[in-house]
């Protein structure tokens, strides 16, 4: 197959949306690694990859998750460690292995009642960065801001010799992230960013004027 971002590639995007048509979005997207078996796949191409009534999903980075860890698919992204001589981006992937490998498989432990329990709590707000659904995404022009649910302790993080993996989470252990801060964070804790620490993020217009309305409602 051609390089990730050439026209070249963009055109074998286009061709095999077409030949796939009526697969789900699941099937589309392994079959789109497999066909670039050990090379570079972007996010932006897996954005394209329609669900099976060829109309675009949401969440896409969210199944890629999916196929890795409850899948056994061994793809990679800029978190793995000495898996590839490549140097990837935050928004490249690449699948090693054709074959899943059952050893691989891990839960994440979320599901719909705890993403629900996530997204209503933190007011459908990425809590590290404060942006919504509402706002546009800013690398990808016209498209919005996609939630999802981030494990506040790594996923993969050890106490005393249990894997946290074995423990039954709970809403209390995930806290909300938008696609930017989630595709972008490293397998460390969290930290849970507070209204205040995103208002002293902001200008000194915007903290004065925030001061003032809270100073009249106070007074």
């Amino acid at each position: 197959m051609s390089k990730a971002r050439s026209k070249v590639r963009e055109k074998e995007l286009q061709e095999f949306i077409q030949n796939t048509k009526g697969q789900s979005y699941t099937d589309r997207t392994i079959g789109w690694f497999k066909k670039n078996l050990n090379e570079i796949v972007t996010s932006g191409e897996l954005a394209q990859l329609p669900g099976k009534n060829d109309k675009p999903i949401s969440h896409s980075m969210r199944r890629v998750f999916e196929l890795r860890d409850e899948k056994g698919f061994d793809i990679i992204n800029w978190q793995s460690k000495n898996k590839s001589e490549k140097t990837l981006k935050v928004d490249e992937w690449i699948l090693l292995n054709e074959n899943p490998d059952p050893s691989k498989i891990r839960s994440r432990g979320v599901n719909k009642k705890i993403r629900n329990e996530v997204f209503t709590r933190d007011n459908f707000t990425c809590q590290q960065c404060g942006r919504t659904p509402d706002d546009e995404d800013p690398f990808r022009e016209g498209q919005k801001i996609k939630l999802h649910v981030g494990h506040i302790f790594a996923h993969k993080q050890k106490d005393e010799g249990k894997n946290l993996n074995d423990k039954k989470l709970e809403a209390k252990d995930f806290l909300t992230q938008c696609h930017i801060c989630n595709e972008g964070g490293k397998n460390e804790n969290l930290k849970i960013i507070t209204p205040i620490d995103r208002v002293l993020k902001y200008d000194e217009k915007t903290q004065k004027n925030i001061y003032l309305q809270l100073k009249k409602k106070f007074s």
